[in-house]
């Protein structure tokens, strides 16, 4: 629709005809020109820009009458309209309707709706977010990505080097609690003691859990293995342990002579491909306590060497 401001063939004429047209002065003359247009890109920038537009326009919507009220007013000293104020503090980047790229501060829930949070760093401060390998790595519920443990059948006194010191006569009645340490999580089949000398009566093998350095809730109970004849005793289990300490333990109503599953070397190296049988001797690390079975574990009341380490889990 033509605005122009005078007679259209006069020296006075101004303003645009439709889209065609424009008439302006300069200087003393009359300029005919096209109309300067900005046609719309939709580049992703102008996107961008028009969703957070209407995202204010329609929080503008959502204000009560006293709250636009408010915006006309504080509006008045700076000659804009409430709308206008209120569409120019929006789109501000914090306190605004979205955050910088660094820095600013959230005022609300953030509802993801399934979306994820990706590319996290190592958190290094306690408030620091996590991802989930790195949780799952700490609280011992993936394995490692370099996993020392070899792909074999075997038993092993997790966490120990010395699987074997020298055969052991076990006191009648006492509870004999072995620490171990597993390193990644594990399921093991079989809890076993070897008897190498026999003596008729029954051996209790179980596992504890550990709380301070000292065994606490009973974890499995794997029942008794029969001590009256030589050889390896097992006892079938499906024990899942977490990356942690727990402690094995063995209680005997006789007294045979115990030793190593291992009956080869005294040595299970943690990969495969090496052999020795260097025999290390480290200080008494062998809690006893002499009393029945309890669930809490009845308190150790002394200590004694690593010869009496004589239950053994396997792993596969």
């Amino acid at each position: 629709m033509p605005k122009l401001k005078g007679p259209l063939f006069s020296l006075t004429a101004q303003g645009p005809l439709a889209k065609l047209l424009t008439f302006r002065r300069r200087g003393s003359e009359t300029v005919v020109g096209i109309p300067t247009t900005h046609p719309d890109a939709k580049s992703a920038a102008q996107l961008s820009w028009r969703t957070m537009y209407e995202a204010c326009s329609a929080l503008w919507h959502t204000l009560s009458s006293a709250e636009k009220q408010a915006w006309e007013t504080n509006a008045k000293s700076k000659h804009m309209t409430g709308f206008a104020l209120w569409q120019s503090q929006c789109l501000r980047p914090n306190p605004g309707i979205y955050l910088p790229l660094a820095g600013g501060t959230m005022q609300g829930h953030i509802l993801m709706a399934s979306h994820k949070i990706t590319g996290l760093p190592v958190p290094t401060l306690d408030p620091d977010a996590a991802t989930k390998a790195y949780v799952d790595a700490a609280a011992g519920g993936a394995d490692y990505p370099m996993k020392l443990k070899p792909a074999l059948t075997r038993y092993v006194l997790p966490g120990w080097y010395a699987s074997a010191f020298t055969i052991f006569s076990p006191t009648i009645g006492r509870i004999y609690y072995t620490p171990i340490f597993v390193t990644e999580t594990t399921t093991f089949d079989r809890i076993a003691i070897y008897v190498n000398t026999f003596s008729a009566g029954t051996a209790d093998l179980r596992i504890f859990n550990w709380t301070a350095g000292l065994p606490s809730s009973l974890l499995l109970n794997a029942g008794s293995v029969d001590t009256g004849t030589t050889g390896a005793k097992e006892i079938v289990i499906a024990q899942q342990l977490t990356r942690g300490y727990y402690f094995l333990a063995v209680r005997l109503t006789a007294a045979p002579l115990l030793r190593s599953m291992d009956k080869d070397y005294a040595v299970a190296p943690p990969v495969p491909g090496l052999h020795t049988t260097a025999e290390p001797r480290p200080d008494s690390i062998i809690l006893y306590a002499d009393a029945p079975y309890a669930d809490p574990a009845p308190p150790p009341t002394a200590i004694t060497n690593p010869n009496y380490a004589s239950v053994f889990l396997r792993e596969t």
